[in-house]
């Protein structure tokens, strides 16, 4: 794993944990719906499921759940392995630089403005925060 995969960790790990709760409110919310009667001539299937349609989704919820707890600790581990990483860095600036654009995830232009810096600077700390971060995993 390179040094921007390592940083960049935490950011995919709380997308996928957005996606995961989304995913729980779909679930929670097909579990809630109560299908309509069926009046059609058709004979009884012998072999239809006979539990209801909503235990379905409660299951696929509370496995959902499950999934999300794992997400949540792997994501504060990621976290707490990028901040030690950066913060072995002599230099608070970089460390700042850093811990904007991989923790808080700002964009470049927010980043710029909140360091007074121009986008060359920005690249040149941005290069020499990577060069002097150590990556142990």
């Amino acid at each position: 794993m390179d040094k921007k995969e390592f940083l960049c960790r935490y950011h995919n790990l709380k997308l996928r944990i957005e996606k995961v709760e989304d995913y729980i409110d779909f679930c929670d919310e097909r579990s809630k719906s109560v299908p309509g009667p069926s009046y059609g001539d058709m004979p009884r299937n012998p072999n239809a499921p006979t539990e209801a349609p909503f235990v379905k989704w409660i299951c696929k919820m509370l496995d959902a759940q499950e999934e999300l707890k794992k997400l949540k600790e792997k994501a504060t581990a990621a976290k707490n392995q990028i901040e030690s990483a950066i913060a072995e860095i002599d230099d608070e600036s970089l460390q700042q630089l850093l811990v904007y654009r991989y923790i808080d995830w700002l964009s470049w232009s927010e980043i710029e403005s909140r360091l007074y810096i121009s986008q060359t600077t920005r690249k040149r700390w941005h290069e020499k925060a990577l060069d002097s971060l150590i990556v142990n995993v």
